[in-house]
């Protein structure tokens, strides 16, 4: 083919594609108006254009349903309290209740959501900044230390988190009935130990870390390795075993008869088919109770979907339970009993502001009181959060 035909077929094919773009905006035009209200010439050119109209109906269709979902849904006080009383009662027959955790419980702690109106997912996708507060100030909302009161109680087994915020460790739930399986903020390992060894810190340690980097700049204190912080990026595979805990996930999710969702838009989790008894007959698989103010691609085989705020939710089930719920005091938190100070010289390795005692408690994090680091081994150094809190339940 010579220069002139190549030409010549690139100007055909502009053309061409120039008229499918005016029509399709001509067909566009016309479906936006009610079909009373359109012309005989309009209603011909729909006719002649099936193709066309079918794939702008169909699209126009998965818009429609993408913000039905993305709407926040919040079911009344009487309906709210109704789904309650029958998430009480199945909470009282299950023998074994897993609870799986996601952002939503943690918005009354002012760390924004993912896929809510003002997610972190939802503003980035419509070109707006996200503001990070200062996590040093957050703290454990009611909904977070209703769980350890629910585990004190015997009613829940075990909590797998999707949240990095580290809430679940400060609000006092043991370390050993929980998975972590997209990390915590304040924990950075040496996976040069074996075991590997934990270093819970005051301060978020994922300053220096990123997708596929996550050397935090700092070092062992036993072998001089560096260490890593611990949370899972999105395109990331998890592979430590603490905080993330997956063995100790899939095994709850095995044992459970009750999964209780909270806060999640469950988006991440529905891959993991072991999670959901997916691999049981049907008969056999958990019941399924939901609480978010969004679609979950889990809703269709739900129990039942609870729409309404976590706290509100976790109110309500708790005084249908007859159950107390502390409120979380600082000077109680278990970071404090667990956290280890830095190495010398490593004082500037960080500019987060650390989370602080109460104005009456001395910083624990002083040469004065020495910890050391503890391996990860089958007695967790995290044993310390579940003994500094039994004194309040």
């Amino acid at each position: 083919m010579g220069r002139a035909e190549r030409k010549a077929e690139a100007r055909e094919e502009m053309l061409r594609r120039e008229l499918y773009q005016d029509r399709r905006r001509q067909v566009t035009r016309i479906l936006q108006k009610p079909a009373a209200e359109r012309s005989p010439g309009e209603r011909e050119l729909l006719s002649q254009c099936g193709d066309l109209v079918r794939e702008l109906e169909t699209r126009r269709h998965r818009r429609d349903r993408q913000r039905s979902r993305e709407q926040e849904v919040v079911d009344d006080l009487p309906l709210l309290q109704e789904k309650v009383l029958q998430l009480a009662d199945a909470v009282r027959r299950a023998s074994y209740m897993v609870i799986y955790t996601g952002a939503g419980i943690s918005t009354s702690a002012a760390i924004p959501d993912y896929r809510g109106p003002s997610g972190v997912w939802t503003l980035l996708n419509k070109g707006r900044s996200v503001s990070t507060g200062d996590l040093s100030e957050a703290q454990p909302t009611f909904t977070h230390m209703c769980i350890p009161r629910l585990h004190s109680a015997g009613l829940v087994k075990h909590v797998v988190s999707q949240n990095c915020d580290g809430l679940h460790l400060r609000s006092g739930f043991p370390r050993e009935a929980m998975s972590e399986v997209h990390g915590n903020m304040y924990i950075e390992i040496c996976t040069s130990c074996s075991p590997n060894r934990e270093y819970v810190r005051l301060f978020d340690v994922t300053e220096r870390t990123a997708l596929h980097k996550h050397s935090t700049g700092r070092t062992c204190h036993k072998c001089g390795g560096e260490l890593r912080d611990s949370i899972v990026h999105f395109g990331e595979r998890g592979k430590l075993t603490q905080p993330l805990n997956w063995a100790g996930a899939l095994q709850a999710a095995e044992k459970a008869d009750l999964i209780l969702c909270l806060g999640s838009s469950l988006k991440v989790l529905k891959k993991y088919r072991a999670l959901w008894g997916m691999n049981k007959p049907l008969q056999k698989r958990p019941e399924l109770y939901i609480v978010n103010l969004q679609w979950t691609p889990k809703d269709s085989m739900a129990t039942l979907k609870i729409n309404g705020k976590c706290d509100e939710v976790m109110r309500l089930l708790m005084s249908e339970l007859n159950l107390d719920v502390p409120e979380y005091d600082r000077s109680l938190d278990p970071i404090f009993e667990i956290a280890v100070p830095l190495n010398p010289g490593e004082e500037n390795s960080h500019s987060r502001q650390p989370i602080k005692p109460t104005a009456l408690e001395p910083d624990p994090i002083t040469p004065s009181h020495p910890l050391s680091p503890q391996p990860l081994s089958g007695g967790w150094f995290g044993k310390g959060c579940a003994k500094g809190r039994k004194t309040k339940r």
